[in-house]
């Protein structure tokens, strides 16, 4: 052992984390829905990938074994024969138009448009089948009513395109049978297309029969309805007709407001007039008409001036003025007189002119309401002529067709033709040959067993519960992938080496070939990367100590403590590697060293650290504790009071120490020592982790209340180092 290193016992507590890693990692964003089912999908392609071998040999398999039975059973025998369904020149084809046309339904019968989907299940129909059933009973009684499904009836297809050509084809051990069945069923499909086509004849001439009287009548309703509204309305142009009203309109608004004026004018004269009559001042009721009373008045002013002299100059007894009131009153009686006429007549102007004016309102109001009602009536009339219009159109194309139809329904009727008889494939010696697996038989053979390969992938992918892919590592435990470990041969014994990097760069050589020995290998830059990552995960504290543990054995734990050891060493760290393993120790065999005394010893005996503790080399600040004698106990030792001390005294010492511990389920070596450090480091071995293990070795961890820093995938395969040489050479 190397007694130059001192180590004395130290007071110093180890602090634990303040926050677990994988608390923190869990906080992260969320992934979207679509990001979800990309990385569902990319499952599912990985998994394809891996299990390639066994889908492609379950589907090889069972593809096999489908064509040996089929080959294997009796001999089966198929015949067949062909019909054209639709006419091929354009003599044929208009006679079949003119009949769909006819009917207004969508052409069944012509060109592209013919529904062979539902034809040909109207031709395996029970009304087709049950009397071709009842012929081939009377010679194979065997035959029952599923017989149907086994007529094959297909539309012989070209390219990307149909042709008009119905392949009907029959199966069955007795190739005399297969005969008879197809002749008696291209018999019944003959006859069906005459009876179909004569059927179409008949519905298209009474279909026209039937319509042509009710559209006659409908046309003559409509005809007498448009008469009957331009009558009434007087319609004859509606832009016309509304313009005429427009400015009739204009002009009676124009008079009502004339005589509106003219009658308020009048009952004024007449208030005022009646006024002067009752107060007897008939002159001025007179004075209303100079021409006509301009005597009167003057006779009437001249007589008061000369009363009014007169009086000056006689009394009132006397005969001079006596004869004078007599003058006078007579005028007064004649203007009386004649005031009341003309206020009789002022009366009657006012009265004309309000009757005026009530013949005017009335009639203003009937043309509003015939404006109103305007352009519902050409609406009316407008709707009517359309109606009219379409009626007669259908009218005539029914009386056109009708014609037509007559014509082509004298021509010659174009059924079916059979342009392949039935007939079964026959060697040169005239015996039937059996059937032999068509296109679509061999596809389904592909497809299903396709599908039994892809099952059995799963199934072995379902059984096989490891982890594959960091990603998928990452993705399964929430926890951050720190490290990638690619994958190598087996450590061999270490090789003596002296230098800043010797140690570490002459176990890169044993793992890795000759021509990727170099000192940026990916393997050493994988653990240059573990380093560095597990440095920066807390960049708030220093980690001192870390545990490094598996959840099950044999995935790599303790190449990963030792190459993690050896890395940080490096860089200058003063690095305790220690071998808490005391159940089966690894650390002293990857590293050639003896294990003569060690952790447990120390434990157990009063040995002290110097003596236990080993450097790698003079140079080196890797130093070494191995597990030591195995002991009967190993968790009482790990769980004394004493480890705790050591553990404390391994920390003010060194600046990292690094703890190998057995694997972490079922077992509890791994939980003490997690959690009296900084944390821990899981690593996980590609291919061979199993999932449910990982998950539960998580949950005693949890419970243990240790920090898990994360997940070191190791063994990845698909490596490259090839492109890291060349980048480094660039």
């Amino acid at each position: 052992m190397n007694s130059n290193p001192q180590f004395q016992i130290s007071s110093k507590r180890n602090g634990k984390l303040s926050q677990s890693l994988n608390q923190r990692y869990a906080n992260g964003v969320e992934s979207s829905d679509e990001e979800k089912v990309l990385k569902e999908i990319k499952k599912l392609v990985a998994a394809g990938q891996r299990r390639a071998i066994v889908i492609i040999a379950g589907a090889i398999a069972s593809s096999s074994a489908m064509v040996f039975f089929l080959s294997t059973r009796p001999p089966i025998y198929q015949g067949k024969f062909q019909l054209l369904v639709e006419p091929v020149t354009a003599a044929e084809n208009k006679l079949l138009s003119v009949v769909s046309q006819t009917l207004g339904i969508t052409n069944p019968k012509t060109n592209e448009s013919l529904d062979y989907e539902s034809q040909i299940r109207v031709l395996k129909s029970p009304r087709l089948m049950m009397p071709i059933i009842d012929n081939i009973r009377n010679k194979y009684p065997d035959v029952d009513k599923n017989f149907a499904e086994q007529i094959k009836i297909e539309r012989i297809m070209k390219e990307d395109e149909g042709t008009k050509i119905l392949e009907i084809s029959y199966s069955d051990k007795n190739p005399n049978k297969v005969q008879f069945v197809l002749d008696e069923i291209s018999k019944a499909y003959l006859k069906y297309s005459r009876e179909d086509r004569h059927s179409y004849l008949s519905q298209g001439l009474g279909f026209i029969e039937n319509q042509i009287p009710q559209m006659q009548q409908q046309v003559d309703t409509l005809g007498k309805r448009l008469q009957a509204l331009r009558q009434q309305y007087n319609l004859v142009d509606p832009a016309i007709q509304d313009r005429y009203l427009s400015e009739q309109a204009n002009a009676i608004v124009k008079e009502r407001v004339d005589i509106q004026m003219k009658l308020a004018q009048s009952r004024s004269v007449y208030t005022m007039l009646q006024q002067l009559y009752n107060e007897g001042n008939y002159a001025a009721v007179l004075s209303q008409d100079n021409e006509a009373y301009n005597k009167l008045i003057t006779q009437i002013h001249e007589l008061d001036r000369e009363i009014e002299a007169t009086s000056a100059r006689f009394r009132e007894e006397s005969k001079t003025m006596r004869v004078l009131r007599e003058q006078e009153k007579e005028l007064r009686e004649r203007s009386q007189k004649e005031s009341l006429n003309i206020l009789q007549k002022a009366k009657s102007e006012v009265e004309a002119l309000f009757t005026r004016q009530q013949i005017v309102v009335d009639a203003e109001n009937r043309l509003r309401q015939r404006v109103s009602q305007l352009p519902a009536i050409t609406r009316e009339a407008n709707q009517l002529e359309a109606k009219l219009q379409v009626s007669n159109q259908t009218l005539n194309q029914l009386l056109a067709k009708r014609d037509q139809l007559r014509i082509e329904a004298a021509q010659q009727e174009i059924p079916w033709q059979l342009i392949a008889p039935p007939e079964l494939p026959r060697d040169a010696q005239g015996k039937p040959i059996k059937a032999k697996l068509n296109k679509k038989q061999l596809a389904l053979i592909v497809v299903v067993g396709l599908v039994v390969g892809l099952m059995l992938g799963f199934v072995i992918e379902v059984i096989n519960n490891v982890f594959h892919t960091p990603d998928e590592v990452e993705d399964e435990t929430k926890l951050p992938v720190i490290g990638i470990i690619p994958f190598a041969r087996k450590v061999r014994k270490p090789i003596n080496k002296t230098g800043r990097f010797a140690f570490l760069t002459a176990a890169i050589k044993r793992v890795l070939p000759k021509k990727e020995r170099h000192g940026d290998s990916p393997v050493l830059e994988a653990f240059r990367s573990l380093y560095t990552n597990v440095r920066l995960l807390t960049p708030d504290t220093v980690i001192r100590s870390l545990v490094v543990s598996s959840a099950t054995p044999a995935e790599g734990k303790t190449t990963v403590a030792v190459y993690l050891a050896q890395t940080a060493a490096a860089i200058g760290q003063r690095v305790l590697l220690v071998d808490a393993d005391l159940r089966r120790p690894k650390v002293h065999v990857q590293l050639s060293l003896p294990n003569e005394q060690g952790l447990s010893d120390i434990l157990t005996k009063d040995i002290g650290l110097n003596d236990a503790i080993a450097r790698v080399s003079p140079e080196e600040n890797l130093f070494v504790l191995t597990a030591g004698t195995i002991p009967k106990d190993p968790i009482k030792l790990l769980s004394s009071e004493k480890m705790h001390d050591l553990i404390e005294q391994f920390q003010s010492f060194f600046d990292l120490v690094i703890y190998d511990t057995p694997p972490l389920v079922g077992l509890a070596d791994s939980n003490l020592l997690a959690a009296h450090s900084d944390g821990i480091v899981l690593v996980v071995g590609l291919q061979k982790t199993d999932r449910s293990m990982f998950i539960k070795a998580l949950d005693g961890l949890s419970i243990a209340g240790a920090s898990v820093f994360g997940v070191v995938a190791n063994g990845i395969k698909g490596y490259k180092p090839k492109e890291y040489s060349t980048y480094y050479r660039r």
